[in-house]
């Protein structure tokens, strides 16, 4: 079988074929993104397995962050083995980053995209867990001296975005032009100033009843001084005075400072879990 299937390089002009391959299939994975996962073709690796000029399965994990690649997309037709596409696709893809990729990781959303990654070489990382706060009043933080928190511009995106460096581990950045399309996309973003500095932000989305918070960083330079819990006391104040009382946040099961924090504030754990990836 696999002699008459080969592989390329998505294009732009598969966009309509992908399209229908992601309308009516049942094995695929979507990376939960801030961006439509086919705003990834052009941008390489993002391979496609055909046979008979029919695309019948495809992947995609660009490179954002140094090191680290997220698997974007997996899809495969039901006519074919899912584990054998993975197997062809997979190994096709190393050539075209072009530095040196320490892991590649994925989120697992479906358990048999989980079921299939651990017979091929990937490991149990961490979860990502679910809080939620349902409320309609709030734990108030008082004022931090020479603090002041207020609603982020576009102009700010460049400094936000140093933050985020700066906080996060590789696999957890968010690089500039995904900050650009996730400020777009929010609800309610706001920034904590020092003497004109940012030092912190934080990023929701939101929908008709219930928002997100997607972000929340402090540089490390002022961690300890409650910049968060007045970013996170400032947001949920301002849900609660737009009618919005439901709020979920999403943190890794091994980071407890932040799982404190949420705490404090009334979030409570869900059920609700995801495991993380990852190929050394």
């Amino acid at each position: 079988m696999k002699s008459q299937i080969r592989v390329r390089p998505a294009e732009e002009k598969d966009q309509k074929e992908l399209e229908n391959l992601l309308r009516f299939e049942f094995y695929i994975h979507k990376h939960l993104d801030w961006r439509p996962i086919l705003d990834w073709l052009g941008i390489q690796p993002f391979l496609i397995a055909e046979e008979n000029d029919e695309i019948i399965a495809c992947l995609a994990a660009p490179s954002e962050a140094t090191g680290v690649a997220w698997i974007r997309l997996f899809a495969c037709s039901s006519k074919y083995s899912n584990e054998e596409m993975w197997d062809l696709l997979f190994k096709s893809l190393f050539p075209y980053y072009p530095g040196k990729i320490n892991m590649i990781a994925v989120l697992g959303i479906h358990n048999w995209f989980v079921n299939l990654l651990l017979t091929k070489s990937f490991t149990a990382y961490q979860n990502i867990i679910v809080f939620e706060w349902q409320q309609k009043k709030i734990h108030f933080t008082r004022n931090i001296n020479e603090i002041t928190i207020q609603r982020a511009t576009h102009k700010d995106l460049s400094e936000i975005s140093i933050i985020d460096s700066k906080s996060f581990a590789p696999l957890w950045q968010l690089p500039e032009e995904s900050m650009q399309k996730a400020f777009h996309q929010s609800g309610y973003t706001s920034i904590a100033l020092h003497k004109g500095k940012i030092i912190g932000y934080q990023m929701c989305t939101e929908s008709y009843s219930n928002a997100h918070l997607a972000r929340l960083a402090v540089d490390p330079e002022y961690q300890g001084y409650k910049i968060g819990s007045a970013l996170l006391s400032d947001l949920l104040n301002y849900y609660v005075s737009h009618g919005i009382n439901k709020i979920t946040v999403n943190t890794q099961d091994d980071n407890l400072p932040s799982q404190t924090l949420y705490k404090k504030f009334g979030f409570i754990k869900t059920e609700e879990k995801y495991p993380v990836l990852i190929y050394a």
